[in-house]
């Protein structure tokens, strides 16, 4: 039998390796303490053969799994690294190809895929171990796991500690045991719940006279300094383990001062399943983390019988598409799809005991969040061998067949259903990073109560002052995940959902998405014009009905209006836009018609105000006329508009209130008539007529802001690039996306980390 070691928090680690080499020397009797029993098993040397066997089988599983796993990751980023690399600069070439991002495109996928296949033959092998196994607490045929006192032919253990792992089965019950002590399994805690190496080292003094001398050996090795013992190691390690917990692990069970070792049969099926027998430094149990997901893309973190597993799914994310539905006054929007943007789901798992093992060796992880802690449903199958990083989409226009024909879509690891807590957050690219960031975080408990009339891919709501949406598990989930889920948007993460929906309408070209409700698309458009007429947060106008907050939209206009009127205040609105124009980025086109007519509002106290007055020292001071700050902050509107679509949509809802009703072709035409005569009108309000013989002495008198619009509707496409992060149509920028029209990084996958912003409220099913 040969041994290597690993190093791991400063502690050294050896391990068996399933390697198939032939043993050094001949199989002799070897005493093993049994985690949780506290009693020290003898194996005679006539099954140690037999023993080792086994023990190297299962090392060998978990070794298989392990490292499988792990290639799948390295091959699936090298190949998400290759794809970024492809529209890189030529001198950022060295850093991407540190990253992996070499080789050929076609030669990495095939790699992905043998990977995806050596996984799937190593999860089939270990699987069929677990489901082998009965309940957790059956003794009988579960999983014991082993300390050595001490390898034979070794004078010490300076290498460190070995566990092992066998099943219950394995060992016969004629082989002799001694208790070291009589009372129960958690004799050798103290009352801090941590390994007591004291009691068990003074426990393990009296173990001669119980053997008879039969073991020479033994006082030998307890005559050896507790460095050079293997169990100090372990009851070091187990200990340093449960400090790193605390440091992680929050609520219940996992609050610092509660937690505590676990030595029952579910804590070692957990250690075992997690690779606990030191094979990998990063699947070590006593390092707290580890990689334990299929897509190779998930990180695991242990606290004994507990386990805390989270997934990005699926790996380097989806393409969200949308079918434009057919428009009465559009024929070519029908039947077309739309690319929409990269999501993905980060999403934690906590489970405990045998259903947290189950979960770990998983193949294809899955959950229906219909319930309030959301049921695993671990669906026995292969990858999807088709599905590269980033090549996955999913039409969010319509609705999967959910129905089961079978009656098991939703099937437990081992048989029957299975609970865990489920939480997590809904995660886009976003394309002023380049990185994903959430913007929803799942809410099962809302299911039962959002999916009356669900209809489709995706419906966002909004009520009881959060947006909520109800979607396909796809969407939350990976491709190919069946049932429905359900999310909301808390404050923290609403600017970022305001911001995902601006982009959602820019990659549409400005048509209304149907997947938003009208109420939820008002609420929006209406905070985003609270925020830039009164200057406050957007937090500050939630908590509302949507109709409370078009309510508070119009009494902000009417305040705002009635204050023009009287003097009081005024030239605010205008200051706040020229000084920070950037405020009006996310704005909806219905957002952005209403702070228009907002704008165009004016008596004669405006045009005394100095505020709409340009000043002496600002860059267009030589812009005469009535109320140039004014009509420059409507030239500012304007700059943020992404398309001609989007101007003609803009010019259609000049009004003095947000309503999202769908117009008919010829109500377009009269409301954008309407508009324009607005704006136009209002821009060359005390502007005298053009001296066409002499232009270049008509900027002495003419502030030609009306001429300034209709040079920006010249330059606008008619569809709005695709893609890249949102600027000003009057920045170079945006004239190379135009160029562009779709940027190369829109279909690129990604795979940075993200912070959970909400935990679960109880870590575990009781």
């Amino acid at each position: 039998m040969t041994s290597s070691t690993a190093t791991a928090h400063g502690q050294s680690q050896t391990r068996i390796c399933a390697d198939g080499a032939r043993a050094s020397n001949e199989p002799a009797a070897q005493m093993f303490y049994m985690t949780g029993k506290n009693t020290i098993l003898l194996v005679p040397q006539e099954a140690m053969c037999s023993f080792s066997n086994e023990l190297r089988t299962l090392e060998a599983l978990v070794d298989a799994q392990q490292e499988a796993m792990a290639n799948l990751k390295y091959w699936q980023n090298r190949y998400i690294a290759y794809i970024h690399g492809s529209y890189f600069k030529p001198g950022e070439r060295p850093d991407i190809d540190r990253a992996g991002g070499v080789g050929n495109q076609g030669s990495v996928a095939i790699q992905v895929q043998l990977a995806r296949r050596a996984l799937n033959q190593a999860n089939a092998q270990f699987n069929d171990v677990i489901d082998s196994l009965t309940a957790p607490d059956d003794e009988s045929n579960n999983i014991v796991e082993l300390v050595a006192l001490q390898r034979r032919g070794a004078s010490e253990s300076s290498a460190g500690f070995r566990m092992g792992y066998v099943r219950a089965s394995k060992i016969s019950p004629d082989w002799e045991r001694y208790p070291l002590a009589s009372a129960s399994d958690d004799e050798v805690l103290n009352e801090h719940g941590r390994v007591d190496w004291a009691t068990l080292d003074a426990q393990l003094k009296a173990l001669p006279g119980k053997m008879e001398g039969r073991n020479d050996w033994v006082d030998g090795w307890l005559a050896l300094e507790d460095q050079e013992k293997e169990l100090f190691h372990w009851s070091e390690a187990i200990n340093r383990n449960l400090e790193l917990n605390a440091e992680t692990q929050s609520g219940g069970d996992h609050e610092s001062g509660a937690i505590k070792v676990a030595l029952n049969n579910e804590a070692q099926l957990m250690r075992w399943t997690h690779g606990a027998s030191g094979i990998s430094i990063n699947a070590s149990p006593f390092e707290g983390k580890g990689t334990i997901k299929a897509s190779g893309h998930a990180s695991l973190m242990l606290a004994q019988a507990k386990s805390e597993i989270h997934c990005y799914e699926p790996p380097g994310g989806y393409m969200m598409q949308f079918q434009l539905p057919s428009r009465e006054d559009d024929d070519s929007s029908a039947m077309q799809l739309i690319d929409l943007g990269m999501l993905r789901s980060h999403v934690i798992l906590a489970s405990e005991g045998r259903v947290g093992a189950s979960l770990a060796a998983e193949l294809n992880i899955e959950a229906d969040l219909s319930s309030p802690n959301g049921r695993t449903a671990g669906i026995r199958g292969t990858l999807d061998p088709n599905g590269l990083p980033g090549m996955q989409r999913v039409d969010m226009s319509t609705s999967d067949d959910e129905d089961d024909a079978d009656g098991n879509q939703i099937r437990a690891f081992a048989g029957a259903e299975l609970e865990c807590t489920v939480t997590g957050q809904i995660e886009w690219k976003n394309p002023e990073v380049d990185e994903f960031r959430p913007f929803g975080k799942l809410a099962p408990q809302l299911t039962a109560q959002a999916g009356g009339g669900f209809e489709g891919g995706l419906q966002i709501g909004y009520r009881q002052g959060k947006f909520t949406f109800m979607a396909k598990a796809g969407f939350c989930w990976g491709v190919g995940a069946k049932g429905k889920v359900s999310g909301e948007v808390d404050k923290d993460l609403v600017l970022e959902f305001i911001k995902w929906t601006a982009y959602q309408l820019r990659h549409v070209n400005f048509q209304r998405l149907d997947f938003i409700g009208a109420e939820a698309f008002q609420a929006i458009s209406n905070l985003v014009y609270l925020v830039i007429i009164t200057g406050e947060q957007v937090e500050n106008f939630l908590d509302e009905t949507a109709a409370a907050i078009s309510i508070t939209a119009q009494e902000k206009y009417e305040e705002i209006k009635a204050s023009i009127e009287r003097g009081i205040e005024r030239g605010e609105l205008t200051s706040r836009i020229n000084a920070d124009p950037d405020v009006l980025k996310y704005a909806s086109p219905e957002a952005k018609g209403a702070l228009l007519y907002l704008l165009t509002t004016s008596t004669i106290v405006d045009e005394m105000d100095w505020r709409n007055a340009a000043s002496p020292f600002d860059r267009d001071a030589w812009r005469f006329g009535a109320l140039p700050n004014r009509k420059r902050a409507i030239i500012r509107v304007f700059e943020w508009v992404q398309s001609k679509a989007e101007f003609d949509c803009v010019m259609e809802r000049v009004a003095p209130a947000i309503t999202v009703t769908e117009l008919s072709s010829g109500d377009k035409k009269v409301r954008k008539k309407e508009g324009e005569e607005k704006i136009y009108g209002f821009l060359g309000m005390g502007e005298r007529e053009r001296i066409e013989s002499l232009p270049e002495f008509s900027k002495l008198y003419t502030s030609d802001y009306g001429n300034d619009l209709r040079r920006i509707y010249e330059d606008l496409p008619e569809v709005a690039p695709k893609g890249d992060r949102m600027v000003s149509n009057r920045v170079e920028e945006y004239f190379t996306q135009i160029e562009q029209k779709v940027t190369p990084n829109f279909y690129t996958p990604c795979n940075n980390s993200t912070d959970i912003i909400f935990l679960p409220n109880k870590m575990m099913v009781s």
